[in-house]
């Protein structure tokens, strides 16, 4: 069923957090790649987001101006998205296999020429993350660099403007992460931070944002019996004995 972006609650302006699915083709195979992105509805009701340099999101993006936005309730699949890593010390080089389905494209025009070297028996048809409770079928149409700034400080990154050709709610949804849970995303974001201060080379942020990964992990520890939020922060220790500056 395709819908408007009311219909699943979201608002213009504001932020939310998502797993964004994008893909390469590789020998006639679909290769997807997922992580969390934050991505806000415009006045023009479409999606913008920033990924960060150096990212296969960023790379899939610009090879075929194709994503997926998924919106999901399980913080634990966000902790898989985040964290993921060629390190094999962690065990989870990408986003598995087993939480992906495959949607097929219905407007056709403007996806024919990605899929063109796919054999019949998959063309047009995207992966999706199955757990979402909606995902929308975007592509880019606008390109730039911006400056970021925050709390941590500032970065150049590449904004993108995405047109929605659908959005499919596939069951309603009403989770309001708790406070453990915003806590627990707080910290997947800062730990995709941290792996770009490292590649940086930037001391002096890498300790700011491990410092507070550290004291929200505590914070949680503390309150905390959630077993998906226990899940991801002992994916989170992991990623983080690998990471050591």
């Amino acid at each position: 069923m395709n819908i408007n972006y009311q219909d699943i609650g979201l608002i213009k302006n504001h932020l939310y957090e998502v797993l964004a699915t994008t893909f390469t083709i590789i020998n006639n195979e679909i290769i997807p790649n997922t992580s969390c992105m934050g991505v806000r509805v415009t006045a023009e009701g479409i999606f913008q987001m920033k990924p960060y340099p150096l990212t296969k999101t960023l790379k899939n993006l610009r090879e075929n101006g194709t994503i997926i936005l998924n919106f999901v309730d399980n913080i634990y699949l966000y902790a898989l998205a985040s964290l993921k890593d060629p390190d094999p010390l962690i065990d989870l080089k990408q986003f598995p296999d087993e939480f992906y389905n495959y949607h097929k494209v219905v407007d056709k025009k403007d996806f024919e020429q990605i899929f063109k070297d796919l054999s019949d028996s998959k063309l047009l048809l995207v992966p999706y993350v199955e757990n979402a409770w909606a995902f929308a079928l975007c592509k880019s149409i606008e390109e730039k660099q911006v400056i970021k700034k925050d709390s941590l400080g500032e970065s150049k990154i590449v904004e993108f403007k995405l047109k929605i050709y659908s959005l499919v709610k596939k069951r309603e949804s009403f989770k309001l992460f708790n406070r453990a849970e915003n806590l627990t995303l707080e910290i997947l974001i800062l730990a995709t931070r941290l792996k770009v201060a490292k590649e940086e080379n930037d001391k002096n942020l890498y300790d700011k944002i491990y410092g507070k990964i550290v004291d929200y992990m505590k914070d949680i520890e503390r309150f905390s019996k959630n077993p998906r939020v226990k899940k991801s922060l002992q994916l989170v220790s992991k990623y983080l004995n690998t990471m050591n500056y």
